[in-house]
């Protein structure tokens, strides 16, 4: 099965699918160079808000507090600020990774451990929102992200948390779902380990992490969830560094923050070059937008939990943005 985006040139459609790595001058020019800018970062304010946990992932701010996961421990935990110690939300969990808000402010999971997208609130629990690409199980979907001007929910489905389950779709995909007709659409299949993903401010453009590359990707979504076009925006591969492309989130001024080799990277997604690389204690897995303003970076970092203040204002994952 192909991708199935629209409208890519014949040029641009050869080079995406071509599985040599050799770089071309396309790709060349999207490498990790990095330049001197103003610090986006605030450098030495970073703060531990929570350790002890096994692989922390996913947190989503729901306008209060934080939500992430513990996936080996099988919790979903939430931390709200000036409280202490992080407390269970729910549990089990299902090895739940990524979270997000849909528009009614109820919480999505992407789950490891069942393969499929999940909505939990404390009234009704845990109920399915899919599980199936027609009509073969999803692999375990990773990373979860909903389009604030219609609440289609775009998501990636990478094989981590098959365990002993075999692939029944055969790939690693990015879909993007219409919940209330049940439409599914595939908007690629060709990326090794799609991970993160996160929309620019005007929604046009989906922004993807590939872990298997360290490569971004972006796609630019139409109003049915298909993408038209796709471009590499970098590649963020240091031998000798540290860490993965996984999380992905985006600032007001389109600025895309991603976990990277050697903690996070900011990167100028139009220009395709990294504009800073901030270290971290432990290895990055995501981030998320929180604080009054959106002002503040919480990372999630394998046993850790940490926020630094930042001079930019994010793009949450709730409904009230």
């Amino acid at each position: 099965m192909g991708r199935i985006w629209t409208g890519i040139g014949i040029a641009a459609a050869a080079f995406l699918a071509s599985a040599a790595p050799a770089q071309d001058n396309a790709e060349a020019s999207a490498t990790a160079t990095l330049v001197v800018a103003e610090p986006r970062l605030i450098e030495g304010t970073m703060e531990l808000v929570a350790t002890g946990y096994t692989f922390t992932e996913g947190p989503a701010w729901d306008g209060a507090r934080l939500i992430f996961s513990d996936i080996p421990g099988n919790t979903v935990y939430v931390h709200t600020p000036g409280e202490g110690a992080p407390t269970v939300l729910y549990a089990p969990s299902m090895n739940a990774n990524g979270h997000t808000f849909d528009l009614a402010g109820r919480l999505l999971n992407a789950e490891h451990g069942s393969g499929a997208l999940t909505r939990w609130t404390p009234e009704g629990g845990r109920q399915v929102v899919v599980e199936a690409f027609e009509g073969k199980h999803l692999n375990s979907p990773n990373d979860v992200v909903v389009r604030q001007a219609d609440g289609m929910i775009f998501f990636t489905d990478p094989p981590y948390g098959l365990g002993q389950r075999a692939s029944e779709v055969g790939f690693s995909g990015v879909f993007a779902l219409d919940e209330a007709s049940g439409r599914m659409v595939l908007i690629d299949d060709g990326l090794a380990r799609p991970n993160g993903l996160a929309f620019s401010p005007d929604e046009n453009t989906l922004y993807v992490g590939d872990t298997a590359t360290q490569r971004l990707w972006a796609y630019e979504i139409s109003a049915d969830g298909y993408a038209s076009d796709m471009r590499l925006v970098i590649d963020l591969k240091v031998e000798g560094l540290s860490g993965n492309v996984d999380g992905v989130r985006v600032d007001r001024e389109g600025l895309v923050y991603l976990t990277c080799p050697g903690g996070i990277c900011v990167v100028d997604p139009v220009k395709g070059v990294l504009l800073e690389r901030m270290a971290v204690p432990k290895r990055a897995t995501n981030l998320a937008w929180g604080g009054a303003e959106l002002s503040d970076l919480y990372i999630t970092a394998q046993s850790d939990v940490y926020r630094v203040k930042t001079r930019a204002r994010g793009i949450g994952s709730s409904s009230r943005r």
